[in-house]
């Protein structure tokens, strides 16, 4: 299943292109709407004997591939409070690896008061 942020107006294009193809060589009928359709797509183009179809296929799984950029976003393109958002984040990442290495049991009680942790 592709993810929304890797759906845009070239995978669809792309999709669209190979599930001709595949019904005019194959007579295989895939509807887009089906959650199972891009797999299938892709299986079916990487036993083809067309090397068109074979090359949209290859196409296809390369655009729908997650991205190990995506996962480390840059806060540059974001706006400010995705980028404060961000930085809060891996401030508490820093601080909790920090925590960690001293392993150290955390002392005292730990309260949430609006969406923010308290400790005494």
């Amino acid at each position: 299943m592709i993810a929304e942020a890797q759906f845009n107006r070239a995978t669809l294009d792309c999709m669209t292109a190979l599930r001709r193809q595949l019904k005019r060589t194959l007579g295989v009928t895939i509807r887009l709407g089906d959650p199972d359709a891009v797999e299938s797509m892709i299986g079916l183009s990487r036993d083809s004997s067309s090397a068109e179809i074979r090359e949209l296929g290859t196409r296809l799984a390369d655009m729908i591939r997650p991205r190990q950029d995506d996962q480390a976003q840059s806060p540059l393109a974001q706006g400010a409070i995705a980028s404060r958002q961000f930085q809060h984040r891996q401030e508490n990442r820093a601080r909790l690896e920090a925590e960690s290495e001293h392993a150290e049991a955390p002392s005292g009680s730990v309260r949430i008061y609006r969406g923010q942790v308290i400790r005494s």
